[in-house]
């Protein structure tokens, strides 16, 4: 309870959007919804006057749409309905209204997904600090609190998989189980396209659980949101068949969409290589925990238990990563972590449940996940939108940002929501080891170990390089409110000292430096 609780807060304590401006990801599902709900149409030509221009639309007949899977958007549009009855019509992407409308679906279906996934691996003693570790050391506890797809189709799939399980009881419940269940499924996959392939695994499931009988009832389920892509194509793009991403509005966006099967080609080792150990983006390097996800699957196998599960878990998480290695723009542009992997997060988690088999493997694990979660709170804290050359994020811009006093906006203004924020990191990391199954030396030695290398990953990481330093001033001067004159933008300018460093600096500060 302590874990999820402190998740929930830390979920509801950030608005997520950085004024003045909206970040183009969030912005363009916002302006997708304010137009449906205001003007009764999906165009968001007039929204894009109202709320500002971005690049994340596509283009039709004349008109400009959200380039977005709509799933998020067509869940968001009936709260965001609800709402108005309350809250006057916005005139910012950053109104109460959205607030409360993204802690009403991305923010409650992450925290539903995480309650489900802490009270299934409740009969194992290492569940909460298993679940600390998903929530709190991983971009989830960025993501949980912004109106991306990605924690929002995390927590679809993951429901989907709860439910698909068949519910005991009556054969009415468990059919309904189901249908919910491809209907959670179905959501998931027009919420990110790249969802779709889970869900065959969890149709799979659903065959397996409930025979002809659960899979008729999954793909029931599952045909109403298809239904609804369908018509939302058809009234947007002219064809129930053509995808936003097939009409993107930026040449550069069409061109990646464009190659191979909507923009994903072969498996690549480059690219695996680089989700797992990029500076600015390695998942090793920021959640050093899901080493353990190979002794998991392999104490899982030992174990005997359940051995088709195993495999259609096994199947999810390595197939969809695999396909996702396919995928050129990997990095995601300016983001926090590798959101693209977001969706088989908590599948991902199942095997770890299984993997801390002795007491030093526990304590290992403690320390890996106390490190997580310190250093994904410190990237949650401050602008999170960093380009994939800035290396070693937390300590070259989270810690810059930071000491200049830019924190994240929120309930509570400016420095407080800091400690606040760490405290229930440090409160969800001490329940998952005040529960697990080793002694308290051992567990302290876990916790000091993961606080040490934690400050010492702050303390030694390499400096950015000059367009990261160039990166970092331009952002706390355009987006802070507190360098109005760019005097940080100015000083990075004037130490250029290589031809190119003086041609990236004279367009930084065309582009950053302070408007007459």
């Amino acid at each position: 309870m302590a874990v999820l609780s402190a998740f929930a807060v830390v979920s509801v304590l950030f608005t997520g959007f950085y004024p003045p401006n909206g970040n183009p990801n969030e912005l363009s599902r916002i302006e997708a919804v304010y137009a449906f709900v205001e003007t009764g149409t999906f165009r968001i030509d007039d929204a894009l006057q109202r709320f500002g221009d971005h690049e994340d639309k596509s283009a039709a007949n004349g008109h400009f749409y959200s380039n977005k899977a709509p799933g998020l958007i067509f869940a968001a549009v009936p709260v965001y309905r609800a709402l108005r009855v309350v809250f006057p019509q916005p005139r910012f992407p950053w109104d109460p209204v959205f607030v409360v409308t993204r802690v009403l679906t991305v923010t409650l279906a992450s925290v539903l997904a995480a309650a489900v996934f802490l009270r299934r691996a409740r009969p194992l003693p290492e569940a909460p600090l298993v679940g600390a570790a998903l929530l709190f050391g991983t971009p989830m506890l960025f993501y949980s609190r912004s109106l991306f797809g990605h924690a929002w189709t995390a927590a679809l799939l993951f429901l989907a998989w709860d439910l698909s399980r068949g519910a005991a009881g009556s054969r009415r419940r468990e059919d309904l189980g189901f249908f919910a269940s491809g209907l959670a499924a179905g959501w998931a996959s027009i919420s990110e396209y790249t969802a779709a392939p889970l869900g065959v695994v969890l149709a799979a499931r659903s065959a397996k659980t409930g025979s002809w009988r659960g899979l008729v009832l999954f793909a029931a389920g599952a045909a109403t949101p298809m239904a609804l892509l369908l018509l939302y194509n058809r009234a947007c793009f002219g064809s129930p068949w053509v995808l936003s991403s097939a009409r993107e509005a930026r040449p550069d966006f069409a061109q990646l969409s464009g190659r191979g099967l909507f923009g994903f080609g072969p498996p690549s080792p480059k690219i695996a290589w680089a989700y797992l150990f990029h500076p600015g983006r390695g998942l090793l390097w920021r959640s050093p925990f899901w080493i353990w996800i190979v002794p998991g699957f392999l104490a899982w196998w030992r174990s005997g238990k359940d051995r088709a599960e195993w495999a259609l878990c096994l199947a999810g998480v390595a197939g969809y990563f695999v396909i996702l290695t396919g995928y050129e723009n990997w990095h995601g542009g300016w983001a926090t972590g590798n959101r693209y992997l977001l969706p088989i997060l908590f599948f991902a988690g199942i095997p770890l449940l299984h993997a801390l088999e002795s007491p030093l493997s526990r304590c290992l694990f403690a320390a890996a996940a106390i490190f997580s979660g310190a250093t994904h709170t410190l990237l949650s804290l401050s602008w999170p939108y960093f380009p994939d050359d800035l290396s070693w994020p937390a300590a070259n811009g989270s810690v810059w940002f930071v000491v200049r006093g830019w924190v994240s906006p929120g309930l509570l203004p400016g420095i407080l929501s800091l400690p606040l924020a760490f405290a229930l990191c440090a409160v969800a990391l001490y329940a998952g080891l005040r529960a697990s199954r080793f002694s308290m030396p051992p567990k302290a030695l876990g916790a000091l170990a993961g606080v040490l290398l934690f400050v010492a990953s702050l303390a030694v990481a390499p400096g950015p390089s000059y367009g990261g330093r160039l990166f970092r001033s331009a952002m706390y001067g355009v987006f802070s409110g507190l360098d109005p004159s760019r005097e940080e933008l100015k000083a990075v300018v004037e130490s250029a000292k290589t031809d190119a460093e003086k041609r990236h600096a004279a367009i930084a500060w065309r582009r950053f430096g302070p408007r007459p």
